[in-house]
């Protein structure tokens, strides 16, 4: 067995588990490029007085750990005293990298700031702001970096001008790639949109969504993703607003919630569906509408994508069909014009833009180095 070329950590802010985005796939992908990897979980609010620990756990991936850690301060310390919680923070990486080792690479996708990224002794470090800064925090969160990241140029453009900056496109898994080469044939015939993703998140735009979905009976939208706040590895909102939306889909006869899937089932069971759907309230949205992971998994299959304004496929014609800044209007003149949308040329357009997206993990590693 050939000997890992790098150890990596990945930060990350959300969970590992089922359901995979940015920062899981990136992970996967470092793995394959033979690279030793360990995914840091995000702190949880619990603690206990004097106790600090490390527990890495094995993965269906021979070389990626998932990497669990408790701190010795209160997690709210974070909120109420920022510097204070620092010098814990400090310390604590310290001891991480007495446990586990040092790394050659750490990777950060933490846009909370809540493990800094500076007190790492690492050769390389990358930061990957995937969604807009929310806060300062988050700026200063890629100050020691060597490369910032970001999926968006309008991202980009937050972060000072001085930092050496790489503006890539999300990603799409190897699974996406391969189930997309599978031709696509109908077995019945049901029309059928297809939705990925967390139905938990407060910026989807649900009032547009549920209209869409009632309005169409006849066409059958099929939900993949975290529904139940239990189940979630990604979190999402809890609150009266989130529990009617999803009683709304649940009671929905159109509507199938399939729940959290695998990355591999994921990608084969898409390849079933007609169309694809995504509908975001562009002024709640944690990116701003500059850029969605799930437009390159659904590139893969060529069929047409209706979607809110995406500022990163502003010219990629009827790729996405996204002319209005009404979801709903752009849904109707899928409907209306379903072969225009679906031709030939223009299947083989989305797929060829796809497969760009196939090196990416690879591009941003190199450029790090270099």
């Amino acid at each position: 067995m050939q000997e890992p070329k790098m150890r990596v950590l990945i930060i990350s802010p959300q969970h590992w588990g089922t359901m995979r985005i940015t920062k899981h796939h990136y992970a996967v992908e470092l793995t394959k490029l033979g690279h030793e990897v360990y995914f840091l979980e995000p702190l949880e609010p619990n603690w206990k007085i004097g106790q600090t620990g490390f527990t890495p756990k094995t993965t269906e991936y021979p070389n990626l750990k998932v990497l669990t850690h408790t701190i010795l301060a209160p997690y709210n310390l974070k909120f109420h005293a920022k510097g204070f919680f620092d010098l814990f923070m400090k310390r604590h990486i310290q001891k991480m990298e007495k446990a586990i080792g040092q790394f050659d690479l750490v990777w950060s996708f933490d846009l909370t700031g809540a493990i800094p990224l500076k007190y790492f002794k690492a050769k390389r470090k990358i930061f990957f702001a995937a969604d807009w800064p929310p806060n300062l925090d988050a700026v200063k969160a890629a100050e020691s970096a060597d490369l910032v990241v970001s999926v968006a140029q309008e991202i980009l453009d937050q972060y000072p001008e001085n930092y050496k900056k790489l503006l890539v496109s999300h990603g799409v898994a190897e699974c996406f790639i391969e189930a997309g080469k599978i031709p696509f044939s109908k077995t019945d015939e049901q029309f059928r949109i297809g939705m990925s993703g967390n139905f938990l998140r407060p910026d989807i735009d649900r009032t547009v969504l549920l209209d869409i979905i009632a309005s169409f009976p006849d066409i059958l939208f099929e939900c993949f993703g975290a529904y139940e706040p239990k189940n979630s590895n990604l979190g999402g909102a809890n609150d009266q607003e989130t529990i009617a939306f999803i009683e709304a889909l649940k009671a929905a006869p159109n509507v199938q919630l399939h729940g959290m899937v695998a990355p591999e089932k994921l990608a084969l069971e898409l390849r079933r569906m007609d169309a694809f759907l995504i509908c975001y309230d562009v002024e709640k949205d944690q990116s701003k509408g500059t850029n969605y992971h799930k437009v390159s998994e659904y590139l893969v299959y060529g069929r047409p994508i209706v979607s809110n304004k995406i500022s990163s496929y502003s010219s990629s014609g009827n790729c996405i069909v996204m002319h209005s800044d009404s979801v709903r209007i752009n849904f109707e003149a899928l409907l209306l014009d379903f072969e225009k949308f679906n031709d030939c040329k223009l299947v083989n357009q989305r797929i060829s833009l796809a497969k760009t997206y196939n090196s990416i993990c690879n591009k941003i590693v190199q450029s790090c180095v270099a």
